[in-house]
């Protein structure tokens, strides 16, 4: 699921991604990427590869900052929802 601004960026709060056995979770950004171009692209990814620092992303419930970032792997539930969040800074 998409929340934040990213609904308005990709049409939609939802999508299902099918993707080969052991894919990572950066296989699924890329794959994303590549469905939403490059407004997507650029709002999640930065020119390095990198996920922007305000975009959280999290796996069955964990932050992936926890278990991999984007090596973190898919395997297991097929279902999995995935949410990528942008995080708004306070002050």
């Amino acid at each position: 699921g998409f929340l934040g601004d990213l609904p308005a960026v990709v049409g939609g709060r939802d999508t299902t991604v099918s993707l080969p056995p052991g894919s990572r979770v950066g296989d699924l950004v890329t794959s994303l990427c590549e469905r939403y171009g490059a407004g997507f692209r650029h709002r999640v990814v930065s020119q390095s590869g990198a996920l922007h620092h305000d975009i959280l992303i999290f796996l069955n419930g964990e932050n992936i900052d926890e278990i991999g970032e984007l090596a973190a792997g898919l395997e297991g539930n097929p279902d999995m929802e995935i949410i990528m969040l942008p995080a708004f800074e306070g002050g």
